[in-house]
């Protein structure tokens, strides 16, 4: 047996994952850090499964001008 930690991106891989589960061809248990040190948008991402289209249309906004940020 495999062990991997992964990091959940886009909140439809956690429905996959939950169906592999489902199907008994994974195991998964979610490690879920303190909510004392998580900040706003963390938080946030970690109710992704739960987004309503337009949160999740926003995150990806958020997400793209991080990401231009960082291009700079």
């Amino acid at each position: 047996m495999q062990t991997y930690s992964v990091e959940i991106l886009n909140p439809k891989a956690y429905k996959l994952l939950k169906n592999l589960a489902d199907l008994e061809l994974i195991s998964f248990k979610e490690e879920k850090p303190s909510k004392k040190e998580l900040t706003d948008f963390q938080k946030k991402l970690l109710e992704g499964p739960t987004w309503t289209e337009e949160e999740y249309q926003t995150y990806l906004k958020n997400r793209d001008e991080i990401n231009k940020i960082g291009e700079k």
